[in-house]
């Protein structure tokens, strides 16, 4: 199956004085339907590179009623990291990379 539409790509450490060291992933996917969320979780096992955060994305069902619209969904996923764990983001789709994003620091 196709990976589904996909943007807005963005990978953040956030390393501000006062806030827990953490990772965060955040992008828009496209679905069919409103009851349709898209869901991002650490890919397992993770690959070779360390300073590579793996990342699989799927399409979840919530409940059995949503509305019947194709539209872009928020995504988001947050772990905690410490300053310069991770330098990408791969994200995947069925085994699939459909995305790689550089990540930055907040600080």
């Amino acid at each position: 199956m196709a990976a589904p539409a996909n943007r807005k790509w963005k990978a953040w450490i956030n390393v501000m004085p006062g806030a827990s060291p953490a990772i965060h992933v955040t992008g828009e996917v496209e679905t069919r339907a409103g009851n349709l969320v898209p869901k991002l979780k650490m890919t397992v096992p993770q690959g070779i590179n360390p300073a590579i955060l793996m990342l699989d994305l799927t399409i979840v069902k919530k409940g059995d009623v949503g509305t019947d619209d194709v539209a872009y969904r928020k995504v988001a996923y947050r772990k905690p990291a410490r300053k310069g764990q991770y330098t990408e983001v791969d994200i995947f789709y069925e085994k699939s990379i459909i995305t790689r994003v550089k990540v930055t620091e907040a600080n």
